[in-house]
């Protein structure tokens, strides 16, 4: 099969207004073009709207006209999604990549696909290795949520409170919640989405620091630190990033996670609290260089095609991950 060097993102952006994702997308095809060419690889985004994945003798994925699984290339699918029957297909699309000849970077880690993207998967995972993460109750689905509350009053107590998607990212509907009668109103509303949410306890930070793994190497750091009077880090909801602070407080914790999953792509993300960094989650190739600030996003960006190109290389290395499929 012939390989392509192209990098293929599938994403739903129905999810957004129409400003807001070409704004992003303007954003983020400007940041990949200088490291693709460096790199001898082409970008795109494709909406899964366009897509139709098929299987007969072999996986195939149609786009207007096209078997894009015809040839040999690399894909990140963005596969969350506010609406639940666009996130099934997304993940329909995710697993026919997954099972052909190309290359799917999200599966970068050993386990569940859901250790990508499910931050009670993350959490609980991590928990387990000896991690410090936030306290976290997953909230029951539709009506039943209500019979969480008791258990965050226990668990947590009366608040503040953080609550979130257990499976959206850049700060999309997070919402900070200073006491139990918020909450059990927002829990309320959250109930009705379709959506599966988790409450947190609220831990003051100075901000996010996010740490950048590949091929078990530590290649770059950024912190995010959120506006003035903002909880969220996000720099998509007005965080401001620094480039490679010092990530002496958490590496080995870093290190022990990567072996733990076995990861040859990870960020992992830390709350920097007055009582030591806690884990906020991790993600694999949808948490990529650019938005980072330089030089941390050109290091990442070297750090990245080198990998993926070593990948998608004819008798190239076989990852951790493949070797344990």
């Amino acid at each position: 099969m012939a390989t392509e060097h192209v990098v293929t993102w599938i994403c739903h952006p129905d999810d957004f207004l129409p400003e807001y994702v070409e704004k992003i997308t303007a954003r983020m095809e400007e940041r990949w073009a200088e490291p693709c060419a460096k790199h001898g690889f082409s970008f795109r985004f494709i909406s899964a709207n366009e897509l139709v994945p098929t299987c007969g003798d072999r996986p195939r994925l149609w786009h207007n006209g096209v078997d894009l699984l015809e040839t040999r290339q690399a894909y990140i699918v963005d596969d969350v999604s506010g609406d639940p029957q666009a996130t099934h297909f997304l993940r329909g699309v995710y697993r026919a990549i997954d099972a052909s000849d190309s290359v799917l970077l999200n599966r970068s880690l050993v386990g569940s696909e859901s250790l990508e993207r499910d931050k009670l998967a993350i959490l609980a995972r991590a928990s387990v290795l000896g991690i410090r993460t936030p306290k976290t109750v997953a909230l029951p689905f539709g009506r039943y949520a209500r019979r969480g509350l008791d258990v965050v009053r226990e668990e947590i107590g009366e608040g503040p409170y953080i609550l979130k998607a257990r499976e959206m990212g850049t700060g999309v509907g997070v919402l900070k919640l200073d006491g139990f009668a918020q909450l059990r109103a927002a829990v309320d509303i959250v109930s009705q989405t379709g959506q599966n949410y988790i409450v947190q306890e609220y831990l003051p930070n100075r901000g996010d620091l996010r740490v950048a793994m590949v091929e078990g190497k530590f290649v770059a750091s950024m912190l995010r630190t959120p506006a003035e009077g903002s909880y969220l880090a996000n720099v998509a909801q007005g965080a401001t990033a620094t480039a490679n602070p010092d990530v002496t407080a958490v590496i080995s914790d870093v290190e022990q996670i990567v072996a733990d999953l076995q990861a040859d792509y990870l960020c992992v993300d830390w709350l920097l609290t007055e009582n030591g960094p806690v884990l906020g989650e991790w993600g694999t190739a949808m948490a990529e260089f650019s938005t980072l600030p330089e030089p941390a996003r050109s290091q990442l960006a070297d750090a990245f095609f080198a990998w993926v190109d070593r990948l998608l290389s004819e008798g190239g290395a076989v990852t951790a991950a493949d070797e344990a499929r």
